[in-house]
């Protein structure tokens, strides 16, 4: 039987995989990130490095005495070491009979619905392990406390206010990153859906979002309204460290199709393999993702809760 099933190479497929998947991890664009194809060299650990926030200036006469011995931070970077554990995988399998009955219209709905849907599983594991390092414990006291209903650009200008009273250089291209309710709320804002007073009619013709007060705005929606009602975040890039490795084969001969895919813009890492089984006449498809993801600065990320 052809591996081609009506034209459908099996490199397609891990293309559409590794497409669905990085449009999955664009709200993890935020934050300071390793990925890479390769394996890991340090076995499952990969040092990260951040940039910290500078401390606050100090008076050189009535804080330092005049000395500049300890006005110097000892250091400019800071390498978090992120452990990559979490190493999802999930997969669909076509016998030869139900290869043969799938037509080329068919199949191209087919693979579609097949290929996203796990390629979303695998992103979906992804970002909930980022999302539940958001919580108070790990970077404090909300934000923005508010509905939906009551969020609008007058919001984002004190989330900036409160972003640049705690240090932050709004030239680094923070995040803000909301759900879908409280994305909604920003396009029907009548300060942003007005073309004449934001210069955009994006959000109205695209449901794209420009940037507000400094912010790139990201749309979450698998973001959870958690046990501490999450809805959103503003982030520095130095919040969190994210890594990604390929999952290699020893065997490469034993499979149909054994690919390591990378994309941009966040470079998501994920690995497509497609073996025929033989037993079930059968070619079973599997998609996976070696990862991780640790806290690191807590003052580089604020919180928005609904309540």
């Amino acid at each position: 039987m052809s591996n081609t099933w009506n034209g459908m190479l099996h490199t397609n497929i891990s293309r559409m995989g590794i497409s669905t998947l990085e449009k999955m991890l664009i709200p993890m664009q935020g934050f300071s990130m390793d990925l890479s194809a390769d394996l890991a060299r340090q076995g499952k650990v990969v040092e990260t490095r951040i940039v910290p926030a500078a401390t606050a200036p100090t008076d050189l006469v009535d804080d330092e005495s005049g000395s500049y011995a300890s006005v110097v931070d000892d250091q400019t970077t800071t390498t978090v070491q992120v452990t990559l554990d979490p190493h999802p995988v999930t997969g669909f399998a076509l016998t030869d009979t139900e290869a043969q009955e799938i037509d080329a219209g068919v199949w191209n709905d087919t693979s579609a619905r097949l290929v996203r849907t796990h390629a979303r599983a695998i992103g979906n594991a992804v970002l909930n392990s980022l999302f539940a390092l958001i919580t108070n414990a790990n970077y404090g006291a909300a934000a923005f406390t508010g509905a939906a209903s009551t969020f609008d650009a007058d919001d984002v200008a004190d989330l900036r206010k409160t972003a640049v009273n705690a240090g932050w250089d709004m030239n680094e291209n923070p995040v803000l990153v909301l759900n879908p309710d409280y994305y909604a709320a920003l396009l029907k804002d009548n300060a942003i859906q007005d073309a004449s007073a934001s210069g955009s009619n994006a959000a109205l013709t695209l449901g794209d979002l420009p940037k507000l007060s400094g912010f790139t705005v990201v749309e979450a929606p698998t973001l959870p309204d958690n046990s501490e009602n999450l809805v959103g975040y503003i982030a520095r890039p130095d919040s969190m460290c994210i890594a990604m490795r390929g999952v290699q084969t020893q065997a490469n001969n034993e499979f149909q199709h054994f690919e390591v895919g990378q994309q941009s813009p966040t470079g998501a890492v994920m690995t497509y393999s497609a073996i025929f089984n033989r037993t079930y006449r059968r070619i079973d498809h599997v998609f996976e993702a070696l990862y991780g993801v640790k806290k690191a600065q807590g003052a580089s990320l604020k919180r928005i809760v609904s309540a």
